[in-house]
């Protein structure tokens, strides 16, 4: 199948070659050389250009969006190239987001450059507080990023830049979009929002809502896969003067969804969870000219997750807080010279009738510099020491180079360090519950260490003409004291952690600094952006990803063992006159696994296909819009025991308006 799916794409790119030659840009490669203008990646601290990286980075314009045949954020990152989003539920209720075959607590979420992964769980990190009507750019940086940003970027960085925080002002003065759509099983699907600016005010806002009673799940479930999510933000920038300003936001993610085996394939599982999230951000910048820039940033984030196993169970309730404030100051000495300085530091707390209520403060400072020569190559420096109430002090090193011989041409290189802090869960999870425990719980170890890991790559960018671009990265992670749950007898964990809940004769799984892991691989990616003919535009993004990974002594785990080790993803778009039509395509090989109890398997392969069609009644304006999701009806999971929906039919109308 994976053949098939590469020789298709192929095929599409040489019928685009063998057409005009006029671009047409919906998608942003991160090595477009013939840009009218140069792409910043604001994750880098440095006002990098993408080819300047040395990175294999992925650009999203927020204006492009809409083109995909998405309801939500992580379905998005889904259609996108050398990214795994391993999804339960329907229409994003969660996804675990991997990437390079990391696990879902290794890849650190940004909004604006300020971390938002959750403090109890890396499930919880796809609850993302952002509408897309607010977005302007998301930027996918690949690898080590704890350089930069400390604990978590392991497997890479999800960068969601907003119109309103950004340093750079939006092409548009004002818009407006929205997208309501009725689908089968009573789908509600609305994507609303704002912007608007003039000389000093910015402002923006959304709404972004998918509610239904979903499809019945197969026997021997009773349930079906019933979704009530809403997202709302709304934001502002003031100039207070020339050179300075001030942004504040605020966004509120409420969620109730069916989460039967979602985490568990126990017979006894009936689970529903209720999630909450609000986030508060300021921002205040001042840039005295064009070389320097200095930029101070808060943020809070208060969630709530309220999860029931079982009704004959105690729920679990949990009340998560983040603060976390962080300062940049920017110089550009001259155009080949370019200096960042920062720190930060953020307090994570929880309350928990499971895990306890505990609290861990962290701090970091870092320095990034970059310089260019006069013949093509850009060397980046970074080096942060971070220290941590649960693991200590750890010093943080990167280096990232980038050579163009010429314009068509990138070749690129990075090594690095980075680390990964143990979650309120994998230290506390079960240790403030009543026992006796039942067997097989997971149990939390308080004193984990941070996982390490040493990050190198090595790729390169060609673009033989100028809509097209063709990328390959080679990468190798090493990564030591991997946290994972292991069965024990009840007399170990007993003796690792002095829980009087537990039954000495019962064996448990209990968290570990289990072992060491290397992961190799290798990405590989195909962008096409091309003018076909009068009103007829293509624009075509694939890829494959390769990954192998081997831990010492053979240890099998939970998460790493469910990555996909062969993936090829692919989005296609046609647009003729007033019609557009895409097609997104998704093929995993993965291990095989099956939990009979509950009539439920992950098959060693599956195929997934979405399709969208808008139809332009008034041109640039209103649209009739039909989505399929699942186009071939493919029964899947991700997740052992999480059924993914069916075939889904929806359609309504789009409307949007530019100035």
């Amino acid at each position: 199948m994976v053949l098939i799916l590469r020789n298709a794409f192929a095929l599409l790119v040489s019928l685009a070659l063998a057409r005009g030659f006029a671009q047409n840009s919906s998608i942003t490669s991160d090595t477009t050389a013939t840009e009218l203008k140069p792409v910043i990646v604001v994750a880098s601290r440095l006002q990098q250009t993408t080819r300047e990286t040395g990175r294999n980075v992925t650009i999203v314009s927020g204006r492009e969006l809409s083109r995909f045949p998405v309801n939500s954020l992580d379905d998005l990152l889904r259609c996108l190239p050398s990214i795994e989003v391993q999804s339960r539920g329907s229409f994003g209720a969660q996804a675990d987001i991997t990437l390079r075959g990391s696990t879902f607590n290794q890849v650190l979420i940004l909004l604006d450059g300020m971390r938002v992964n959750d403090p109890l769980t890396g499930h919880l990190n796809g609850y993302l507080p952002i509408t897309p009507a607010e977005i302007e750019q998301i930027e996918i940086v690949r690898g080590a990023g704890s350089a930069l940003y400390g604990p978590d970027a392991v497997g890479g960085i999800i960068n969601i830049v907003t119109k309103t925080f950004a340093a750079s002002r939006p092409a548009e003065t004002a818009e407006v979009q929205a997208t309501v759509q009725r689908g089968e099983w009573r789908l509600w699907n609305i994507n609303a929002g704002g912007f608007w600016q003039n000389q000093k005010l910015r402002v923006s806002g959304g709404v972004l809502t998918n509610m239904t009673q979903g499809q019945p799940l197969d026997a021997p479930s009773t349930r079906r896969n019933d979704v009530d999510l809403k997202t709302y933000s709304i934001s502002a920038n003031y100039a207070l003067t020339p050179k300075l300003t001030l942004a504040a936001r605020t966004a509120f993610d409420r969620r109730d969804f069916n989460a039967q085996w979602f985490y568990t394939t126990s017979t006894a599982d009936l689970s529903r969870e209720t999630t909450t999230r609000n986030f508060y951000q300021t921002q205040l910048r001042f840039r005295p000219n064009e070389r320097q820039q200095t930029e101070f940033q808060f943020a809070h984030a208060y969630s709530t997750d309220f999860y029931v196993f079982n009704p004959a169970f105690t729920p679990s309730s949990h009340q998560m807080r983040f603060t976390n404030a962080q300062l940049n100051q920017f110089f550009q000495f001259n155009d080949r010279w370019k200096l960042a300085l920062g720190g930060q530091y953020d307090v994570r707390k929880i309350e928990s009738n499971d895990r306890g209520n505990h609290e861990t403060a962290h701090w970091g400072l870092y320095s990034v510099l970059t310089a260019q020569t006069a013949f093509g190559l850009t060397a980046t420096g970074s080096l942060r020491y971070d220290q941590d109430q649960s693991y200590g002090g750890e010093v943080l090193p990167q280096l990232n180079l980038s050579y163009s011989p010429q314009e068509k041409w990138v070749l690129r290189g990075s090594v690095g360090k980075s680390i990964r802090a143990a979650d309120f869960t994998e230290r506390y999870v079960s240790n403030n519950l009543p026992g006796p425990l039942s067997a097989g719980r997971n149990i939390g170890l308080a004193n984990l260490q941070a996982e390490r890991a040493t990050n190198t790559e090595l790729g390169a960018d060609w673009m033989p003409i100028p809509d097209i671009t063709l990328k390959v990265t080679g990468f190798l992670r090493k990564g030591t004291g991997l946290i994972d749950y292991v069965s024990l007898p009840g007399t170990e964990v007993f003796r690792q952690t002095a829980l009087r809940n537990l039954v000495l004769d019962r064996s448990y799984r209990l968290a570990q600094n289990l072992f060491d892991v290397q992961t190799r691989g290798v990405e590989t990616e195909i962008w096409v952006k091309r003018e076909l003919g009068k009103k007829v535009s293509l624009d075509l993004v694939g890829g494959y990803t390769r990954l192998n990974t081997a831990n010492a002594g053979g240890v099998v785990s939970q998460y790493l063992a469910n990555f996909a080790r062969h993936q090829v993803t692919g989005t296609l778009t046609l647009t003729a006159g007033r019609v557009a039509w895409s097609l997104s395509g998704l093929y995993k090989e993965r291990t095989r696994a099956a939990v009979e109890a509950i009539n439920r398997s992950l098959t060693p392969g599956y195929k997934v296909f979405h399709t969208k069609l808008d139809v332009a009644v008034l041109p640039n304006q209103l649209y009739l819009t039909a989505q399929v999701h699942n186009l071939f009806d493919e029964r899947y999971a991700d997740i052992l025991g999480a059924q993914m929906p069916r075939r889904w039919v929806m359609g309504g109308l789009r409307w949007q308006l530019r100035r």
